[in-house]
């Protein structure tokens, strides 16, 4: 199968985090094998990452959770924290609520789980890159079940800068009840729904028919409305505001 990279990209850097070796060595051979990328490091636990991170500067960390020392959830708050440019993939067996949601709460960008294909592994990290969300289809639709069924999420940690008295995760459903629901326009609120189907901004451009700048605009715009940091926040915001409910295999109705 031919590489997704498009030649006319920039490299894109990258930095693998997992505390089986073997794991990593399978993604540097990975992305070795894959035009435009390039592995700066690898780190065996959270710390390690925190640390070589703020020295690679890396575009990309592709985050194992469950890791001894500190786990991949709070090793993924402080890269946020500290070093805002480098996006973060979670990339995990496990793709329960009770690891996905604390993992997007800290600010990953997307989470994948480990049996996705080389290329769908390729493909989430080039998306992150440029801002946009990527979930396994299994992760996408427990977030979907959660919303539709109000489903209680449990907490296996807090995040690292949470207060010690946040009340555990409840359901996005039973959130969305209580949330303050922000006014936006017809456009942010078809961007909105677009997002909520898993698509991206190239695609959502083309089902909006306008170009691609628009839509990130659009997002942008989200992220102001909905006091979030980026489109993985934005859908979050938007499910518990009661906005959109994710609906990944129709077709947008209005």
């Amino acid at each position: 199968m031919g590489s997704v990279y498009d030649q006319n990209m920039d490299s894109c850097t990258l930095m693998l985090v997992d505390d089986h070796p073997l794991m990593r060595d399978a993604l540097r051979n990975l992305f070795d094998a894959e035009p435009g990328f390039q592995v700066l490091g690898e780190a065996s636990e959270g710390a390690e990452a925190v640390q070589m991170c703020l020295e690679l500067d890396p575009d990309v960390v592709l985050m194992d959770i469950r890791m001894p020392g500190m786990d991949g959830i709070e090793a993924t708050a402080q890269i946020v924290h500290q070093a805002p440019r480098s996006k973060v993939l979670a990339l995990t067996t496990f793709s329960t609520l009770e690891y996905v949601v604390p993992a997007l709460r800290a600010g990953a960008s997307g989470y994948l789980v480990k049996d996705a294909r080389h290329e769908e592994i390729v493909s989430a990290v080039l998306q992150v890159r440029e801002d946009e969300m990527t979930l396994s289809q299994s992760v996408a639709n427990s977030l979907a079940n959660n919303v539709l069924g109000d489903v209680p999420v449990p907490s296996v940690r807090k995040s690292w800068n949470e207060p010690t008295n946040t009340p555990p995760v409840e359901s996005y459903g039973a959130a969305s009840r209580q949330s303050y629901v922000p006014e936006l326009t017809a456009r942010e609120l078809d961007t909105l729904r677009w997002i909520a189907k898993g698509l991206n901004n190239n695609e959502i451009a083309e089902k909006m028919k306008v170009s691609h700048g628009s839509v990130k605009a659009y997002v942008s715009q989200l992220c102001d409305k909905l006091g979030a940091r980026d489109r993985v926040q934005v859908l979050i915001a938007g499910i518990q505001s009661g906005l959109v409910k994710p609906e990944l295999t129709e077709d947008l109705t209005r």
